[in-house]
């Protein structure tokens, strides 16, 4: 039963995969409206889909078909292609170079599908997303500024929504490699989720901006320039009436002849070049203002919306009680959670406080002890653990902490006394010969 629903769900994914390599291709469909009907780029999307489904069947039902011969995967794909080719094409009634556009397509696809293999989620797709992203971003710009390429401006809609989309999935696809790569190397998921989220999500969001400025700038730029004309008009009118200008039509006898001035015969003259230079740079104005404005607010959407899912991605720690670890008779110590070591290991410097310091070193002597393997019980008092040590010790210094940290300690752990200035220089001196070795 597990293995099946793993087989159903690869199945479902490379399903996926087939229909969004269609759209990536998607603006390199549209080119075959230069010599075909316009519906041909919508009809080829279909078919390659349709085909690449087609083989990713066969070599499901047929599990080493995919390692047979090129020879019969081709001649497989080949007999598939021309079967989608020739029935859509008959049925639509369409030209010689559009059925053979279409049989090309559906044996390329069929093909893939029949060869289709895990590889092409990692090598293949990546490629064919930047494809998308840079075959839309150049036809919609020639599509507005070469007149041979007019005809691709009735698809500019959808070859846009295919660029947004590749460029998406491009965008995820680099985060989830970066993120694999980074786990991989540390070794720990809920560790390295918020700091590589916070280094990429700038950067992120950066990219994804100058895709859609560029997408959307001609329908901004359409839409803008009713609002572009009326601030050049305004501005014009401070300089007062330009020479190049018409008068205007009288409207009580618009058909009479005009008695016009000697000086309004003359050609008008031609637009300035500072004016076309002071349009674009209103142009740009506006344009940025509206970008920066939605990006002001919309900053607070978009955290919200990412503070919202960052349950997926972090997956909550379960609480646990905390450890204890038992010194003595009725002293614990809360043993502090384990975190990631760094490349330089910080020295814990003891405490200034000579009461404290006198605990951080009966702590510290009593650690090392038990990480040689000394058997100091939980229920050990101060002077045990230390006849303890002293049997199993290994440098003279063990002798001078035994003689001297237990009773110091005991005076400060359980009669609250400050411990004498004599014996906390003979002790210091002693830990660090003992530290030092």
């Amino acid at each position: 039963m597990r293995d099946r629903q793993v087989a159903t769900t690869k199945g479902l994914i490379a399903m996926l995969a087939v229909l969004m390599a269609a759209i990536y291709l998607f603006p390199i469909f549209t080119l075959a409206s230069f010599y075909a009907m316009e519906h041909l780029p919508y009809t080829l999307f279909i078919l390659v889909v349709l085909a690449g489904w087609l083989g990713q069947f066969i070599q499901h039902k047929i599990p080493g078909f995919s390692e047979k011969s090129t020879f019969i995967r081709g001649v497989t794909a080949l007999v598939i292609g021309l079967l989608f080719g020739l029935v859509v094409g008959m049925s639509l009634i369409l030209p010689l170079p559009n059925i053979i556009t279409l049989v090309l397509c559906g044996v390329i696809s069929a093909y893939a599908g029949l060869t289709f293999e895990p590889a092409f989620h990692s090598v293949l797709l990546w490629r064919l997303q930047i494809v998308g992203v840079i075959s839309a971003i150049v036809l919609t710009v020639a599509s507005n500024r070469l007149e041979f390429m007019q005809p691709i401006q009735a698809y500019t809609m959808w070859i846009y929504i295919a660029g947004v989309i590749s460029f998406a999935f491009w965008l995820v696809g680099r985060y989830i490699l970066q993120l694999d790569r980074a786990i991989l190397n540390d070794g720990k998921r809920k560790l390295v989720l918020r700091d590589f989220a916070r280094a990429n999500h700038q950067r992120f969001m950066w990219m994804f901006i100058v895709i859609v400025a560029i997408g959307a700038f001609p329908s901004l730029a359409a839409w803008l320039r009713p609002l572009r004309d009326r601030l050049l008009a305004w501005i014009r009118g401070w300089f007062g009436p330009i020479s190049g200008e018409e008068p205007p039509l009288p409207m009580d006898a618009p058909n009479q002849p005009l008695n016009i001035p000697r000086e309004w015969r003359e050609s008008p003259s031609e637009p300035s070049i500072l004016w076309n230079i002071l349009g674009w740079v209103v142009m740009c104005a506006l344009a940025g203002a509206i970008l920066w404005l939605l990006l002001r607010f919309g900053q607070k959407t978009i955290n919200r919306f990412l503070d919202r899912f960052k349950g997926m991605l972090q997956p909550g720690v379960k609480k646990a009680e905390p450890r204890t670890e038992y010194m003595d008779v009725s002293e614990t110590l809360e043993a502090p959670e384990k975190v990631r070591k760094t490349w330089f290991r910080k020295k814990e410097v003891p405490p200034v406080q000579d009461a404290e310091r006198v605990r951080y070193y009966y702590r510290t002597w009593i650690d090392k002890a038990a990480h040689r393997g000394v058997g100091i019980q939980g229920t050990h008092t101060p002077l045990e653990a230390a006849q303890t040590i002293i049997q199993n010790g290994v440098k003279q210094e063990e002798d001078e902490l035994s003689a001297r940290l237990p009773d110091t300690y005991n005076s400060v752990r359980y009669g609250g006394k400050v411990p004498d200035h004599s014996d906390m220089v003979e002790i210091d001196r002693i830990w660090k010969s003992y530290r030092s070795k």
